[in-house]
C-alpha cells in the first residue's frame, strides 16, 4: 500500500480517535469518562478502570500504526503518550488506595477492594466502599494486562520503585481470583443483583492472562535491572488456570453463559488454550445469547429492558421470568467476534460479523456532540471565540460511524418478541457511542485494513498460546534424592539407592519451603506505601521445583508437600508415597517455564523408619511398629530409577549434574530491597532447621493392639457400650491456624515425654490376655471406650439433657494370679469433674495408648487442655505425646481422637476445600440440623472453627472430615471426572457410603464398620475413598478386596486395601465360617459381568541368566496392568481367586535381609486359603531366605524352593492352601538360563458358582441353630444379599450414588422442565420445591436451581431411595418427551407416592411368580433340591452345577423364619436372647418337619424386604425400576392411560 495512502487512511482514524477519545481525556488526572451521558441508569461521566483500559486500546493500537511509516507530524508519539498519560492516571489512583490492597490481599474481604471508578477531573473516590461492588477483580486485571503488552511493545509507563512495588502488590492483590467471589464484568454479582458476589469465569480469566503476561516483565524495560522485575508463583498461576478450565462454559452459579467471556477465549486475554474448549465456549454463547442487533450479555438479563424497574437496583426473585426473550442485545459483541475472527484469521467469521454490525452503527451526523454542522455552527456564535474561523482539529470528521451502546425492545413490540424471538426492530438506547466499544471497533478496523497486525497488538505472543503447556512427553521431572545423614546415606545404598546428603551438593544450598515462602515477604515491600509484600502462604511444588539464584548463589528447595505438618497425614508413608505420584503428574501437566522441573526429595528416618537396623537409641516403642510403610516408601524411590512413574517421565540423578538442564529464577531483588531486614538474606535462604531431641516414650505394644482388636470386636455388644444424654461441650481455646501445642518438628519440645514407660516381661512366659488393661494398684484393669456415635448412623443421635457416660469394666486381675470373674463398674463422664484424681492416678500407672487417650479426653472435659496433670504437664502436651506415640504406631484411631482433642487442622484444608468450591461443589459438614454449607472460600481460622462446632458428636469425626476434604480435593485436581454428576460434597453422606462399604465388605454392623474406618490408615482410606468415588461407571462395583486399583490424582494405581489388615487390626479366627462362607460374602459384594477366564504366566531369570522377572495377568483376553517395578529378590502378586484382580503386589529383597523374608512370609500369612500368589525370583533371593519364607513358599504348594541356590531362577503360580507339587513350578541352577515361560489358565465362573451354591447349602442347614449373637441381623443381612435380584449390585450402586448425591447427565435441565409443567414436585407430606417462583427466577442450567433440587432430595433418607427418586424424576421427563399431547395431572408431583406405588405393584407379582416354589415342600438336605428357577443357561465353558440352590423366595423365607430380627414375616423385632424352650421348638420345626403352613407376603408386613428388592432391580428392562415406575406415573400422574415403551 502506498505511504500516502496508508497516511491518509491513518490521519482519518486520528481524527476519529481524537473526536471520540482524545477530546475527552481529563488534561490533568488522563482519565477518560465512559461517556458523558446522565440517564436513568447512570452517570457515565465517570472514569471506569476497566471501560478506560478498553478505550486506550485503539489509542495505542493507531500509535503503533504510526511507527510504520514517517511521522513528521508527531501524532504517533502524541498517541503514545496519551496511552501513558491514561495508564499513569489509573495508576495513581490505585496508589492512593494502597492501604486497601494491603488489606485485600491478606482478606479478600470485598470491603478492603480497589474502588473499579474513579472521579475523572480529580482521580478521587465517587462511591464509598459499601456503596457499590467495587469488588472487580477482572477490572484490576486487565490493567495489568495491558500494562504488560504496552510495556512489552516499548512504552515507558513505570518511573518509579514505588510504582514497581505497588504492581508487584497489585499481582498478590488478584492471584488468589480463583477463591475470590467478585461483582464481576457486569458490577452486580448474582444476576439478580442483589449484592452478593460470586465466582466469575470472566474474572479469573482475565486474572490468568494478567499474570502469566506481567511475569518476568522488567517494568522498566531494557534499561531495569533485577529490583524491577515483576514475579509470579506458578502455583497461583495454575490454579486459577485449572479453575478457569473446569468452570467453562459456565461463568457463575447464577450464570450459565456470559458474552463477557468472550475477552476471555479471545482477545485481549486469549486465556484459554484448549481449542475444543475455546470453540465450545465461543458457540455457547452464540447459540443461547446471539441476537440480531448483538449478544444478550447473559439469559434474563433486565439491564435497561423497558419492563426494568429503574426506581430500585435489585430485582425480585420470579421477576427474571419477565425478561426472559426480550434481553437487551449488545452490538459490542459483534466488535469481539470480529477481532476474533480477525486474530484466527477466520476471514468468513470477520465478514459475517463486519455485515451484521454494519446496520447498526449510527451516523454521528443524527449526535449532536458529534454532528461536525452542529458544532461548528456552536463554535461561529460563542461570544467567547476570537473570530468566526473555527481550527479543522476541533471538529470532527463527519459521518462517523458510531457504535451504540445497546438495543432495547420497544414495550410495544415486547409480545410479539416474546412469540417469534428476533422478529421485532428494536432501537438504540440514548448512550451513544459505547466507547469501550467503539475502541474494538476502531481496533478491527485498523487490523482489517492492515493498517495494524496481530502481532503488533500482541506484542507477547499471548494469541499463539505461548502458555500452552507442554505435551506430556516433552516434561520430564528430575528427581534428587537426599539422605538426612551418611549413615542413612550408607545404609540405603546397600538397598541399591544412591542419594546424596546436603553438605555434599554443593555449591548448591538445600532449603526447607519455608524458607523460599519467607523470602518472597520481601517481595513488593514498601514501607512509604504501607506494603508488606507477600503474605506468609505456602509454596506449591511447581515453585520448588525450581532452582533458585541469589548473589550468584544457587538454591534448592524441598516440596513442600514432604515437610512435616502438625496433622497425621504425612506420617502414613503409603499416603506420602501416593501423594508423591500425584504432585509428579500435578508438575508434569501443569509445568509453564522454561527447563525441566526439578524435584529435591530429603529421605529421613522418620519416613524409613520401617527399615530394619535403624538406629532407634532409646526408642524401644518404635520397634514395635512392625509395619512396611518405611519399605513402601524405599520400593518406590528405587522405581524412580525405572524413568517412568506412573506415565511420568522422571530423571533421577545428582543434582550437580541437573544444573545445566534445571529452570533457574532470580531472587536478586532480596539484595536490592530497600529495607534491611532482609541484609542477610543467605541465612533467610537456609532456613531454620529444628533440632531433634528424642524422648521416652511409654507404650505396651500387646495391651494396645489387643485393645484395637477388642474395640472392632466390642463395638457391637454391651460389655462397652456408650450413653449419651446430651452433647459434650468442650472448651477448648481457639487457635485460628493450627493447634498452638505443635511445633513444626515434634521431637524439638523442651521437655521429655511423660507417661510411664512399658516394662516388658523378660521371664519368658507370656502374661495372661487382659484385653486393654492398664496396670493398677489393686490389681484391677480399666477398659475405656471412646464414644462411638453419630457416624453408626444416618442422623447423629438427639437425646435428653445429661452427660455423656464412659462405661468402664474393671475385671480384678493380676499378672499371674486367678482371675474371680468378678468386675466393678467405673463410670466416668465427661464434664463430671467428680472423679478427675481417679482418672489421673490411673494415667500415671497406664501404659495402654487406648487407655491414655481416653483418660485424657475425660480429664480435658473436665479441666480443659491446660490443666497440669500432677508432675506429668499439661493434657495437651500429654495428648501429644500420645498423639506421636500413635501416629508412628500407626494406631490411627487412636491419632485421630487426639487430634481431635487438640483441635488439629490440615494446613492445605483451605486450598483443598477451595478447589471444591471453585470446581462449581459447594461443601458441607455436619448432619442434620448442625449441616452447614460452604459456598465460599474461607479463612483457615473460620474453617477450624466451623468444623469442630458441626462435627463434635464423635471427637474422631472432625479430622476424618479434614481428610475426606483434603483427599477429595486432590481427586478433583487429578480426576474430575469422579465427580461427574456430584453437585455437592455433603461430607457425612461420603463417611455414610464409606461406613456402608466397609459393612458390606466385612459383614458387619454398623458400630463395628465404624470402627474399622476409623483404624484404617490415611492411604487406605483415600483409596477407599477413591474406589467410592470410580464405580458409579459401572454396576460391577467391586470391593477394594476384589478391586483392580483405583486410578489417583496422579494417573497411577493405587493398590487396594488390605481388608485382613487394617493398621493393626486384623481379622479374628472364627469371624467367618469358613473359607466358602467368606469368599461367597465377597462374591455377593462383587456382583455379575465378572471374567470368566484368567490366564497367569510368569517367567523368572537370575543373575547370570538375563536378570528379569517377567508376569502377565490376562482376564477375558485383557492384559492387566501389574503396578510398580520388579526388582532384586523375590516378586509377588497377589490375585483374587473370584475375578483374578491383582490384590497386592510387592518385592522383598531377601538377598540382603531376613527381615525381607520375614515380612514375606507374614504376607503370605495373612492370605485367605485359595488366593493365587505369583511369586519370581530375580537376580538372587537365596541369600537370606529363611525357614519362614520357605515354609510359606511350601503353603503354595512348592516343592522346589529349597532346591533353591544363590542366583538361581525360580518361580511359582501357587494358591494358598494347596498341596505340595499340585501347582505351576519351575526351577533352573543359575547357569542353566531363565525358566520356561509359565502359564496356567483357570475358570473363574465354575469357581464362583461352587462357592456360591456352597454357601447356599451352608445357609440351609445353618439356620437350624438357634441365633443368641449379635452378628445375626448381620449374618442375614450378608445371606439376604445373596439372594437380590443383581446380588446387591444395584442396591449398592444406588445406595453409594444417593450418599454421594449423584445424578445422571443432564439431569437438572430435565427437572426445571418437569417442574413447569406442575404446580410442584413434592417429596414427603411438608417438603416441595414450588414452580413459581423457581421457574420463574433460574434458567435451566442454572447451578442455584440445582442447589434448590439437590436440597428438595435430600429430605429422602435413605440414599437408594433418593437415587429411585431421581431416577423417576428422569422417567416423568421421558414419557413427556415422547408424549408431548399429555398433561400432567393438576397438583403436585409426588415423587414418595410414585415410588411406594411401583414398589407394591413389583411386589405383588413378584411374590406370586415365586410363591409356588416357595411354599413347596422340602427339607434342610441341600443334596435334594428340586428343579431351579430359570437362570441364563451357562456357556459350554462352564459345566452346569450339579446342586442348583433353591428358589429365592423360599431362602428368604428360611432366613426369615430363623431370624425374626429383619422384620421380614412378623415386622415385629424378636428378642435375640431367646428361651432354651424357643429355641429348641424353632430348631425342630427347621430340622425336622417340611414348610407346609403359606407365608404372609402381603406388602405392609414386609415392606422393607420389598423396597430392598426393589432398589435391586436394574433399571431398564421389562422387569426393571422403570418400567414399574412408568406404570405408576402414568396411573398416579397423568390424565391417560399411555403404553410402556418409554
Amino acid at each position: 500500500m502506498p505511504t500516502t495512502r496508508v497516511r491518509a487512511q491513518l490521519d482519518k482514524y486520528y481524527q476519529e480517535v481524537a473526536s471520540i477519545i482524545l477530546t475527552r481525556q481529563n488534561p490533568a488526572t488522563g482519565l477518560i469518562p465512559a461517556s458523558v451521558a446522565i440517564t436513568t441508569h447512570g452517570d457515565y461521566r465517570d472514569a471506569w478502570v476497566r471501560d478506560n483500559v478498553y478505550t486506550i486500546f485503539c489509542v495505542w493500537g493507531l500509535a503503533l500504526a504510526y511507527r510504520r511509516i514517517d511521522d513528521a507530524d508527531g501524532r504517533g508519539y502524541e498517541l503514545e503518550h496519551a496511552t501513558i498519560k491514561t495508564m499513569r492516571g489509573l495508576l495513581s489512583s490505585m496508589m492512593r488506595q494502597a492501604h486497601k490492597v494491603e488489606k485485600f490481599k491478606n482478606t479478600q474481604a470485598a470491603g478492603n477492594a480497589l474502588h473499579a471508578k474513579y472521579n475523572t477531573q480529580t482521580g478521587g473516590t465517587v462511591v464509598g466502599d459499601t456503596e457499590w461492588g467495587h469488588l472487580q477483580i477482572d477490572a484490576t486485571s486487565i490493567f495489568l494486562l495491558a500494562l504488560s503488552q504496552m510495556t512489552a511493545s516499548g512504552m515507558k509507563l513505570i518511573y518509579t520503585m514505588d510504582e514497581v512495588h505497588f504492581v508487584q502488590n497489585l499481582v498478590f492483590y488478584i492471584e488468589r481470583a480463583y477463591r475470590t467471589p467478585d461483582f464481576g464484568v457486569w458490577e452486580r454479582g448474582n444476576k439478580v443483583n442483589h449484592g452478593e458476589p460470586e465466582l466469575n469465569s470472566s474474572s479469573i480469566g482475565m486474572v490468568v492472562a494478567a499474570l502469566q503476561a506481567i511475569n518476568g516483565i522488567n517494568l522498566f524495560g531494557a534499561r531495569g535491572g533485577p529490583a524491577s522485575v515483576i514475579h509470579v508463583l506458578p502455583d497461583e498461576m495454575t490454579r486459577n488456570y485449572t479453575t478457569l478450565h473446569s468452570a467453562l462454559p459456565r461463568e457463575s452459579a447464577s450464570k450459565e453463559i456470559d458474552a463477557a467471556l468472550l475477552s476471555v477465549i479471545s482477545f485481549p486475554a486469549f486465556a484459554v488454550h484448549d481449542p475444543a474448549l475455546v470453540t465450545r465456549t465461543r458457540n455457547d454463547i452464540v447459540k443461547k445469547l446471539g441476537g440480531n442487533y448483538g449478544f444478550k450479555r447473559f439469559l434474563r438479563d433486565g439491564h435497561q429492558t423497558v419492563l426494568e424497574n429503574v426506581s430500585r437496583l435489585h430485582y425480585d426473585p420470579a421477576e427474571l421470568k419477565i425478561f426472559e426473550g426480550v434481553e437487551s442485545e449488545w452490538p459490542l459483541f459483534y466488535t469481539y467476534m470480529i477481532l476474533d475472527g480477525l486474530f484466527r484469521e477466520d476471514h468468513a467469521q470477520v465478514d459475517e460479523y463486519r455485515r451484521k454490525l454494519d446496520p447498526l452503527l449510527v451516523d454521528s451526523a443524527g449526535i449532536p456532540n458529534y454532528n461536525r454542522d452542529h458544532l461548528a455552527h456552536e463554535s461561529h456564535s460563542s461570544p467567547l471565540a476570537r473570530s468566526s474561523s473555527v481550527s479543522k482539529r476541533s471538529l470532527p470528521p463527519a459521518h462517523m460511524r458510531l457504535v451504540p451502546e445497546l438495543f432495547i425492545v420497544p414495550r410495544n413490540a415486547v409480545e410479539e418478541e416474546r412469540k417469534n424471538p428476533g422478529s421485532q426492530q428494536r432501537v438504540p438506547n440514548e448512550n451513544v457511542p459505547l466507547v469501550w466499544a467503539q475502541s474494538l471497533y476502531i481496533l478491527g478496523n485498523l487490523i482489517y485494513d492492515d493498517l495494524l497486525s496481530t502481532a503488533e497488538l500482541d506484542p507477547l505472543g499471548r494469541r499463539l498460546g505461548a502458555y500452552q503447556r507442554k505435551a506430556h512427553s516433552e516434561v520430564v521431572v528430575q528427581v534428587v534424592l537426599l539422605a538426612e545423614d551418611e549413615e542413612l546415606q550408607d545404609r540405603l545404598r546397600k538397598y541399591g539407592l544412591d542419594t546424596q546428603i546436603a553438605e555434599n551438593c554443593a555449591p548448591i544450598t538445600i532449603s526447607p519451603p519455608s524458607a523460599l515462602r519467607d523470602a518472597y515477604t520481601a517481595l513488593g515491600e514498601n514501607q512509604k506505601l504501607g506494603l508488606t509484600g507477600r503474605p506468609k502462604r505456602p509454596i506449591g511444588t511447581l515453585s520448588t521445583s525450581k532452582l533458585y539464584r541469589c548473589q550468584g548463589r544457587l538454591y534448592a528447595f524441598t516440596p513442600h508437600f514432604m515437610d512435616k505438618e502438625e496433622f497425621y497425614l504425612v506420617s502414613d508413608n503409603d499416603y506420602l508415597v501416593s501423594l508423591f505420584e500425584q504432585e509428579l503428574s500435578f508438575v508434569r501437566n501443569h509445568w509453564f517455564s522454561t527447563g525441566r522441573p526439578t524435584m529435591t526429595v530429603m529421605l529421613t528416618r522418620e519416613m524409613l523408619g520401617g527399615l530394619r537396623g535403624a538406629d532407634i537409641g532409646s526408642q524401644k516403642w518404635r520397634s514395635s511398629s512392625a509395619h512396611s510403610s518405611g519399605r513402601n516408601l524405599l520400593n518406590f524411590m528405587m522405581s524412580l530409577r525405572s524413568g517412568n512413574v506412573g506415565g511420568v517421565r522422571v530423571r533421577c540423578g545428582r543434582l550437580g549434574d541437573m544444573i545445566n538442564t534445571a529452570c533457574i529464577s532470580s531472587l536478586d531483588f532480596l539484595v536490592s530491597t530497600e529495607n534491611s531486614d532482609y541484609e542477610d538474606w543467605d541465612t533467610l535462604l537456609k532456613g531454620e532447621e529444628a533440632d531433634q531431641d528424642l524422648s521416652k516414650l511409654s507404650y505396651s505394644p500387646r495391651d494396645t493392639e489387643e485393645t484395637s482388636k477388642e474395640r472392632i470386636r466390642s463395638a457391637s455388644t454391651d460389655r462397652r457400650r456408650t450413653r449419651r444424654r446430651s452433647s459434650m461441650d468442650i472448651v477448648v481455646p481457639k487457635s485460628p491456624l493450627a493447634s498452638p501445642w505443635f511445633s513444626d518438628e515434634p521431637w524439638a519440645a523442651k521437655e521429655t515425654f511423660k507417661l510411664q514407660d512399658h516394662v516388658e516381661s523378660h521371664s519368658g512366659k507370656e502374661a495372661p490376655h487382659r484385653g486393654a488393661g492398664v496396670n493398677y494398684e489393686d490389681g484391677a484393669s480399666l477398659r475405656i471406650q471412646s464414644p462411638v456415635r453419630g457416624l453408626a448412623t444416618n442422623l447423629f443421635e438427639t437425646t435428653p439433657e445429661g452427660s455423656l457416660e464412659l462405661l468402664a469394666a474393671c475385671e480384678k486381675e493380676a499378672v499371674g494370679s486367678s482371675n474371680d470373674g468378678s468386675a466393678a463398674l467405673l463410670t466416668l463422664t465427661l464434664a463430671d469433674p467428680k472423679r478427675v484424681h481417679e482418672a489421673i492416678k490411673l494415667l500415671g500407672s497406664s501404659s495402654n495408648l487406648y487407655d491414655q487417650v481416653d483418660l485424657l479426653h475425660y480429664i480435658q472435659s473436665c479441666e480443659g487442655l491446660e490443666y497440669q496433670v500432677a508432675e506429668l504437664g499439661t493434657v495437651a502436651a500429654l495428648l501429644e505425646e500420645v498423639y506421636l506415640k500413635a501416629m508412628h504406631l500407626r494406631q490411627w484411631s487412636i491419632v485421630r481422637q487426639a487430634a481431635g482433642l487438640l483441635k488439629k487442622m490440615v494446613n492445605s484444608l483451605t486450598i483443598n476445600v477451595a478447589d471444591l468450591l471453585i470446581r462449581q461443589r459447594p461443601v458441607t459438614v455436619g448432619f442434620g440440623s448442625e449441616e452447614m454449607f460452604i459456598t465460599s472460600p474461607m479463612h483457615p481460622g473460620a474453617l477450624q472453627d466451623l468444623i469442630y462446632t458441626h462435627c463434635a458428636s464423635d471427637v474422631r469425626e472432625a479430622p476424618l472430615v479434614q481428610e475426606i476434604l483434603t483427599y477429595l480435593g486432590s481427586f478433583i485436581r487429578g480426576t474430575p471426572s469422579f465427580f461427574e454428576g456430584i453437585m455437592r460434597v455433603r461430607t457425612h453422606f461420603f463417611i455414610i457410603a464409606m461406613r456402608e462399604e466397609i459393612s458390606r465388605m466385612k459383614g458387619c454392623n454398623e458400630e463395628e464398620a465404624v470402627e474399622q474406618l476409623m483404624q484404617l490408615s490415611p492411604f487406605e482410606m483415600k483409596s477407599l475413598l477413591g474406589q467410592i468415588l470410580a464405580a458409579h461407571d459401572s454396576c460391577n462395583m467391586l470391593p477394594p478386596s476384589a478391586a483392580p486399583g483405583v486410578v489417583t490424582a496422579a494417573g497411577s494405581h493405587l493398590p487396594p486395601l488390605r481388608w485382613h489388615r487394617l493398621g493393626h487390626v486384623q481379622v479374628q479366627p472364627g469371624t467367618t465360617t469358613d473359607h466358602a462362607s467368606s469368599s461367597a460374602m465377597r462374591l455377593s459384594n462383587i456382583g455379575a459381568n465378572l471374567p470368566t477366564e484368567l490366564v497367569i504366566r510368569v517367567q523368572s531369570a537370575g543373575f547370570t541368566a538375563g536378570c528379569f522377572t517377567k508376569m502377565e495377568i490376562v482376564r477375558d483376553g485383557a492384559h492387566q496392568p501389574i503396578r510398580g517395578v520388579f526388582g532384586r529378590g523375590l516378586n509377588v502378586a497377589v490375585l483374587d481367586p473370584l475375578d483374578g484382580t491383582i490384590v497386592e503386589r510387592a518385592s522383598y529383597d531377601t538377598h540382603i535381609s531376613r527381615d525381607e523374608s520375614d515380612e514375606f512370609a507374614k504376607l503370605i500369612d495373612l492370605l485367605e486359603p485359595g488366593t493365587l500368589v505369583v511369586v519370581a525370583a530375580m537376580d538372587d533371593a537365596a541369600e537370606h531366605l529363611t525357614e519362614q519364607a520357605l515354609a510359606a513358599c511350601e503353603r503354595l504348594g512348592s516343592t522346589a524352593v529349597r532346591n533353591m541356590r544363590y542366583r538361581d531362577s525360580w518361580c511359582i503360580i501357587g494358591e494358598k492352601g494347596a498341596e505340595r507339587g499340585s501347582v505351576t513350578e519351575a526351577h533352573r541352577p543359575a547357569h542353566s538360563g531363565p525358566t520356561d515361560f509359565l502359564e496356567r489358565r483357570i475358570d473363574l465362573g465354575l469357581r464362583r458358582r461352587s462357592i456360591l451354591n456352597q454357601s447356599t447349602a451352608t445357609t440351609t442347614t445353618t439356620t437350624t441353630a438357634p441365633s443368641t449373637d449379635a452378628s445375626a441381623s448381620t449374618n442375614n443381612q450378608q445371606q439376604l444379599t445373596l439372594l437380590l435380584p443383581s446380588q446387591g449390585r444395584w442396591l449398592r450402586r444406588r445406595k453409594n450414588d444417593g450418599a454421594l448425591n449423584r445424578v445422571p447427565r443432564d439431569f437438572y435441565p430435565k427437572v426445571h422442565a418437569v417442574l413447569s409443567r406442575t404446580e410442584a414436585i413434592l417429596v414427603g407430606s411438608k417438603s416441595y420445591l414450588p414452580s413459581n417462583p423457581t421457574v420463574y427466577e433460574k434458567t435451566p442450567e442454572e447451578l442455584n436451581f440445582a442447589l434448590q433440587v439437590e436440597q428438595l432430595l435430600d429430605v429422602i433418607r435413605d440414599p437408594a431411595e433418593r437415587q429411585v427418586a431421581a431416577e423417576t424424576l428422569m422417567l416423568v421427563y421421558r414419557i413427556n418427551q415422547r408424549n408431548p399431547e399429555i398433561r400432567l395431572k393438576k397438583g403436585r408431583l409426588d415423587l414418595l407416592a410414585i415410588i411406594r406405588d411401583a414398589i407394591m405393584a413389583f411386589w405383588t407379582l413378584w411374590t406370586a411368580d415365586h410363591a409356588a416354589a416357595a411354599q413347596s415342600p422340602r427339607t434342610p438336605d441341600h443334596h435334594h433340591h428340586p428343579a431351579p428357577e430359570p437362570t441364563p443357561a451357562p456357556s459350554d465353558h462352564h459345566p452346569a452345577d450339579p446342586n442348583p440352590p433353591p428358589p429365592f423366595l423360599h431362602r428368604v423365607a428360611i432366613i426369615a423364619r430363623s431370624h425374626s430380627q429383619l422384620n421380614i414375616d412378623t415386622g415385629t423385632p424378636t428378642s435375640p436372647h431367646a428361651t432354651t424352650d424357643t429355641a429348641a421348638a424353632s430348631t425342630t420345626t427347621a430340622a425336622n418337619t417340611t414348610t407346609t403352613t403359606p407365608m404372609d407376603w402381603a406388602f405392609e408386613r414386609h415392606e422393607r424386604v420389598a423396597r430392598r428388592v426393589f432398589f435391586d432391580l436394574p433399571q431398564e428392562g421389562p422387569q426393571g425400576t422403570m418400567a414399574f415406575l412408568a406404570q405408576s406415573c402414568v396411573r398416579l400422574m397423568f390424565d391417560v392411560a399411555i403404553g410402556l415403551d418409554f
